[in-house]
């Protein structure tokens, strides 16, 4: 389930991603309308022109990069969506060991990343790493050597960064997840690294960046793709995105039971403490009610 709803988030993010060029195109048009109704107005000076094609650049260029920013942070926000579903597969079948065996795996694993950084060439540096994944058995180690491959193969690339070198660590890599991942893990890993491959890219195309350059100048269209960026300068014109609201847990048939349950016992309760009330005023009067 998890993995279909990373799938779903992939595919709103994609779908929204797509629909950038249309949206400026738009944008765009009226702003061009706009710009050109104030070229044609013969009631304007010179001076008078250049001001309102001032003020309008200043407006439009302010409404294009809110909804820049707001396009990106549901972009964003997808995105997150299906890389913590796709995680949550990837992650959810790996059984842990106990405590002792991954103390030793971790001492011998800082030993590892210390003799990469001193290896003297890639060749031999690769020959560790190998070994050492070679004499690792649980998936679960497997899994954390996967998590700091970066690091590891960068100290072996620092040595030797040749096609070949590449070519195997990136093999050894693929083998080192397929090594720990199930069939459904492995599909969630596409996903996320799908997720994250479409989170580096650049939203919006080129073709629009240099559209807004021409229809508003570089102070906007230099911030179209990173609008994060002109916000940290300008705090106070930062658009508020809502976030959704969780949506309220309805009482299963389960919670209304255990409610019904928790009632009758309070009342239970309560009966009893009457009961023996009753019966001890009766005792002290020698049960004359009279």
């Amino acid at each position: 389930m998890s993995q279909q709803k990373a799938k779903e988030s992939i595919l709103k993010a994609h779908e929204l991603k797509h629909a950038n060029t249309g949206v400026y195109r738009q944008f765009n048009d009226k702003l061009r309308e706009e710009i050109n109704a104030i070229k044609e107005d013969r009631d304007l000076s010179e001076e008078g022109r250049a001001k309102r094609l001032a003020q309008v650049r200043e407006t439009r260029g302010k409404e294009l990069l809110e909804m820049a920013y707001r396009r990106h942070s549901e972009f964003k926000s997808l995105l997150a969506d299906a890389r913590k579903n796709a995680e949550a597969v990837i992650y959810s079948d790996i059984p842990k060991p106990d405590q002792t065996k991954i103390d030793r795996f971790d001492e011998s694993f800082r030993k590892l990343k210390t003799e990469l950084m001193l290896a003297r060439d890639g060749k031999s540096a690769a020959q560790k790493l190998t070994q050492f994944i070679e004499g690792v058995d649980e998936r679960y180690f497997h899994h954390k050597i996967s998590e700091a491959y970066a690091e590891l193969s960068s100290s072996v690339l620092a040595l030797d960064n040749n096609s070949g070198m590449r070519l195997a660590l990136s093999q050894q890599y693929d083998n080192l997840n397929a090594s720990y991942e199930s069939p459904d893990a492995a599909a969630a890993r596409t996903s996320l690294d799908t997720a994250n491959d479409m989170d580096q890219s650049q939203f919006f195309l080129k073709v629009v960046e240099d559209s807004a350059r021409e229809g508003l100048g570089v102070k906007y269209s230099s911030f179209i793709n990173n609008t994060e960026s002109y916000y940290s300068y300008h705090e106070d014109e930062r658009p508020v995105i809502e976030k959704p609201q969780e949506p309220k847990k309805k009482s299963s048939l389960f919670d209304e039971e255990e409610a019904e349950g928790r009632a009758l016992i309070g009342r239970l309760n309560r009966e009893m403490r009457e009961r023996q009330a009753r019966e001890a005023a009766e005792a002290a009067t020698g049960g004359d009610s009279e």
